[in-house]
């Protein structure tokens, strides 16, 4: 029995399909990097996963999305994109943790948050990310909204 896709579970395809993409792309000489893309590719599975056993990977109702980091924006349909690497925090120093993905997105819609890498993560990880959010929109799950 086949059923129609939601919005939500069809981007969660979509993200599963671009991590195989940029898995194939990896060089296996650099740990890192191997680091960082079996973490995308564990989260994509679990999600998958999910995704069959028919629970979508939700909580009952519009609620928050369930098997996602604590920096991910209720209103973002997007899955994580590997393992909690980073804390985000604000002028006040209150954090939250976040996969690189999730991380990118709320330094780029909170202004004067930082990021702050977790232990045993790759050096210059909290750099990348810094960047990657200086060139990322504001809410960028919004776009393509009136």
């Amino acid at each position: 029995m086949t059923r129609d896709l939601s919005r939500f579970e069809r981007c969660r395809v979509a993200a599963a399909r671009e991590t195989l993409a940029a898995a194939l792309d990896v060089d296996l000489l650099d740990g890192s990097a191997m680091a960082r893309i079996i973490g995308r590719l564990e989260t994509a599975l679990r999600d998958l996963v999910h995704l069959v056993d028919g629970d979508g990977g939700q909580t009952a109702g519009p609620g928050p999305v369930v098997f996602r980091c604590p920096a991910a924006h209720p209103e973002d349909p997007t899955p994580c994109a590997g393992p909690v690497v980073v804390t985000v925090l604000d002028r006040t120093n209150a954090g939250v943790d976040g996969c690189e993905h999730h991380a990118v997105s709320l330094l780029a819609s909170v202004t004067g948050t930082r990021p702050v890498p977790k232990p045993n993560t790759s050096v210059g990880l909290a750099v990348r990310i810094f960047r990657a959010a200086d060139h990322t929109r504001p809410f960028p799950w919004r776009e393509g909204r009136s």
